[in-house]
């Protein structure tokens, strides 16, 4: 028999963690959305449940250094995911509230899901798989990576058929009940190092990938390419979160109906679970840069082919979520990769939470930037033009920071 790497068990961890503390905690609040605000909440008491989870898992990404450098990987995680576990408990008192007591409760759920996704999804689970994988890296990124896709396609149609069939109280305190059983098997099978398991990091002794990388990016990078990084950085966080959330109304603007609308959403999500699975293998075979860049690449074709979405042709509705939904897995695949290139190993904590909280304020900055432009125009497909500008600008600042990062290391 074939005796497994515990490395791949580490990877599943992750990317039970992804679904978990990314999914649960976070994407899956716009299936919720509407049933709490059918209890009595406004639309802008709803918007807001969704700004106050955005807005705490971005100041938490400043702690985020810190906070695991005193709990070390594995007890930080646990922690993370008990707050997420909580978050859920919090949000099921919301519907015994009054309507305008019960605002105040989801705020406060909110804000613990926002803690456990800016703790305990992107930030551990890249570094743990950096202990664990000497090659494969990519590979194991992206596989962890796509739980957040799972969550979206398991769990969005499980929680309204549970929410219609019970009550919203019911089914998030089942949600809370599998959030803590999940972290108590996470924190039982998950180890911080492969020497706590007394094994090499995969890959390491045996035969190496000519395409890994054969030594550590720089021990320290100039300011501007710090500073640029962190624009390209808000840009592709501020395109990533744009792009998604108005999927549903941008097709309906273009004239097709209610379902092609929702079929459009599922799709994205069923192809952005197969991008990262591929986009990883593809970075450790053709280098981060190559495989990001034509991540990028695809996502502007992506943007490009919205414009000719008429209302009429099924292909030209479903042919930019295909392009578009296969470029997205840039957003969590790349910062990692990225990082892991761009710095040493003492280096990559700092250098991978630099990019996380620009990531973050992109996404807070932008993400109602589409709706803005959909009232003053009357259509959504401008706002993916932007879109595009934004993605191709930050190409070409990638492309330079790596030529300006790497270039004396």
């Amino acid at each position: 028999m074939i005796k497994r790497h515990y490395a791949w068990v580490v990877c599943l961890c992750g990317l039970w963690l992804f679904v978990c503390n990314m999914g649960l905690c976070s994407n899956i609040l716009s299936v919720y959305l509407p049933f709490i605000e059918a209890e009595g909440l406004s639309d802008s008491m709803g918007s807001a449940i969704l700004s106050i989870r955005c807005l705490f898992s971005f100041a938490v990404t400043f702690l985020v250094e810190f906070y695991y450098r005193k709990l070390s990987l594995r007890r930080g995680i646990f922690l993370a995911s008990l707050i997420g576990a909580a978050s859920a408990v919090v949000y099921s008192a919301g519907s015994l509230a009054s309507p305008g007591g019960s605002a105040f409760v989801y705020y406060a759920g909110a804000a613990l899901g926002g803690i456990a996704y800016g703790l305990g999804a992107i930030y551990p689970v890249s570094l743990l798989l950096s202990n664990w994988f000497h090659t494969h890296r990519g590979f194991a990124l992206g596989v962890s990576s796509a739980g957040s896709g799972v969550a979206a396609m398991a769990f969005s149609p499980l929680v309204s058929a549970l929410v219609l069939r019970t009550s919203l109280r019911t089914t998030f305190l089942l949600q809370a009940a599998f959030m803590l059983i999940s972290a108590v098997a996470i924190f039982l099978l998950l180890r911080d190092t492969p020497a706590e398991k007394g094994v090499l990091p995969y890959g390491e002794g045996g035969a190496i990938d000519p395409k890994a990388r054969e030594k550590e990016g720089p021990a320290s990078l100039p300011k501007t390419v710090l500073w640029m990084l962190a624009l390209m950085m808000l840009l592709v966080g501020g395109a990533g979160q744009a792009f998604s959330g108005h999927l549903s109304v941008l097709t309906q603007s273009c004239g097709y109906g209610a379902r092609a609308a929702a079929t459009v959403v599922s799709l994205q999500g069923l192809v952005l679970v197969c991008s990262k699975f591929l986009s990883g293998g593809l970075a450790d075979r053709f280098g981060s840069k190559r495989c990001t860049s034509l991540l990028m690449v695809l996502f502007i074709l992506g943007c490009a082919a919205v414009q000719l979405m008429n209302g009429v042709s099924l292909f030209w509705c479903f042919a930019p979520v295909c392009f578009m939904g296969f470029g997205a897995s840039v957003y969590n695949v790349g910062p990692p990769l990225w990082a892991g290139d761009l710095s040493d190993k003492a280096g990559y904590p700092r250098l991978l939470k630099w990019l996380q909280i620009f990531y973050n304020l992109g996404g807070i900055l932008f993400s109602a930037v589409p709706g803005v432009i959909a009232d003053h125009t009357g259509e959504y497909k401008s706002a993916y033009v932007l879109i595009a500008c934004m993605m191709l600008l930050s190409l070409l600042m990638l492309r330079w920071s790596y030529w300006r990062g790497l270039k004396k290391a």
